[in-house]
């Protein structure tokens, strides 16, 4: 006979109240929403406040694309930065020989004025034609450099090396070497010293001694005497 204090409960309520004290066998479907619900609340643990569970692969993508843009960015700047470190010192070495060359045939020009006509003439002309050619967009054309910075024409390195510098790539340029030899043949033809014109620049960067202030107290004039 059946004792009225024992109560016997279904097999299927039975097995559900064992599956909540030790766990539902794996692929049984307790077991999959057990594992439902704690991959929800871990998602919901890591997402930041205020967002949706939803929003974290939208999130991620975000983050990354932004870290990718951020590394490009400053890759970007470092190439930038080094480019125009090296194309400045080039460009100013090819600068600076163009100037002195046009420099040169200006001052012979302005010396020849008002003395022998045809040579005068000519040295306008030389001039007006080196300013053409010499120009910025002559000779950083694209004839002489590639869309890289690199140049066209061959250089060789001094005395014959391999090291090749920036002074060897503008004295290699084919405008400033054609220019060059116009120039020394001007220089030939006049008896120009050069060393002799870096010479009184340095001196007129100094103070004259006639122009040096003095300190006696300027007289007044005196009416002429008649």
């Amino acid at each position: 006979m059946d004792d009225p204090r024992i109560t016997i409960l279904p097999e299927a309520q039975s097995q559900e109240t064992f599956e909540d004290v030790w766990g539902s066998e794996p692929g049984s479907p307790n077991h999959a929403g057990h594992n439902n619900n704690f991959a929800q609340d871990a998602a919901s643990a890591a997402a930041p406040m205020g967002t949706h569970p939803g929003d974290m692969p939208r999130l991620q993508a975000e983050h990354t694309n932004a870290g990718y843009r951020e590394g490009i960015s400053a890759a970007k700047a470092h190439s930038i930065q080094a480019g125009f470190d090296e194309g400045f010192s080039l460009g100013a070495e090819v600068g600076s020989l163009a100037g002195q060359i046009v420099g040169l045939f200006e001052g012979i020009a302005a010396a020849l004025d008002g003395h022998d006509e045809d040579s005068s003439k000519k040295a306008r002309q030389t001039l007006d034609d080196a300013k053409a050619e010499l120009k910025i967009d002559s000779i950083f054309g694209p004839a002489y450099w590639n869309t890289d910075g690199t140049w066209k024409f061959d250089v060789e390195g001094t005395n014959g090396g391999d090291e090749i510098l920036f002074a060897d790539v503008a004295r290699a340029h084919p405008l400033i070497r054609k220019w060059q030899k116009v120039a020394d043949a001007e220089i030939e033809q006049w008896g120009i010293v050069l060393e002799a014109i870096g010479g009184a620049q340095e001196h007129e960067r100094q103070q004259s001694p006639e122009r040096a202030p003095s300190s006696a107290v300027p007289q007044t004039k005196k009416p002429l005497d008649w």
